[in-house]
């Protein structure tokens, strides 16, 4: 029986999946949905940021931070607005989503 080849350590979609995992309270499945097309651990980041307050459940965390990147901070936006508005979570998730996440959203067959 041959086995899967492993992925190249420097994968940036591996490692955001490694550093999701990270703890054991996420889920493979979630990991991997946060982690697709990531160019970076910046979704990672982000989800565990915000998972730490406990705010959000895993499909809010998931809405806000995948398609993350380096220049994005959603996390922080969402700490930020929801100390500081009376809008509700769902509201806050729409309003930091990285803009990668708003193009997709205007795709009818998801990302490319």
């Amino acid at each position: 029986m041959s086995q899967a080849p492993e992925p190249p350590e420097d994968s940036p979609q591996y490692s955001c999946f490694e550093s999701t995992r990270e703890g054991g309270r996420t889920s493979e499945t979630v990991a991997a949905q946060l982690c697709q097309g990531a160019r970076s651990d910046a979704p990672a980041k982000c989800f565990r940021r915000v998972q730490a307050g406990g705010f959000l459940s895993d499909p809010q965390a998931l809405q806000l931070c995948q398609y993350t990147t380096p220049e994005d901070d959603p996390a922080s936006c969402f700490l930020k607005a929801r100390t500081s508005s009376f809008l509700d979570e769902p509201q806050l998730v729409q309003l930091c989503r990285p803009p990668m996440a708003e193009m997709l959203q205007f795709c009818p067959y998801g990302p490319q």
